[in-house]
């Protein structure tokens, strides 16, 4: 196993793992660590987590295409996890919501960028073969 190899599957770990997450958190932020105003809520909780949910076949299948797009996705996650962190109202929590989505964010770029690498690696490698 290459070194390229053994950082793509390395990123490919931590970012189903910060996917996992982060969807933990969007739950723990919606049913228990909930900001003052708020009622915990299943049709919050609903429209919290189905953007995310959408990639999660793209993301344990290591599809490069959807998990950019949930990049895009994660992105909104980070402008409302901004917001809230920088509330007045703002708890602990969070702080934590911001930290899953920039993890989940980048885990995710980089995993994309090293298995592309790997896979023009292979196509030279098998072409070069021929």
């Amino acid at each position: 196993m290459t070194a390229l190899e053994k950082r793509t599957e390395f990123a490919r770990f931590f970012m189903k793992l910060s996917y996992i997450g982060f969807l933990i958190t969007l739950t723990l932020g919606t049913w228990v660590w909930v900001q003052e105003g708020r009622q915990p809520s299943i049709t919050i909780w609903v429209i919290r987590l189905a953007p995310m949910l959408m990639f999660a076949v793209g993301v344990f299948k290591a599809q490069l295409r959807p998990i950019a797009w949930m990049c895009f996705a994660s992105l909104l996650y980070f402008v409302m996890a901004v917001t809230e962190a920088l509330s007045s109202l703002a708890i602990w929590f969070n702080y934590v919501e911001l930290a899953m989505v920039v993890v989940l964010f980048c885990s995710s770029t980089v995993f994309i960028r090293w298995q592309a690498q790997l896979w023009r690696v292979k196509t030279a490698q098998e072409n070069n073969a021929v």
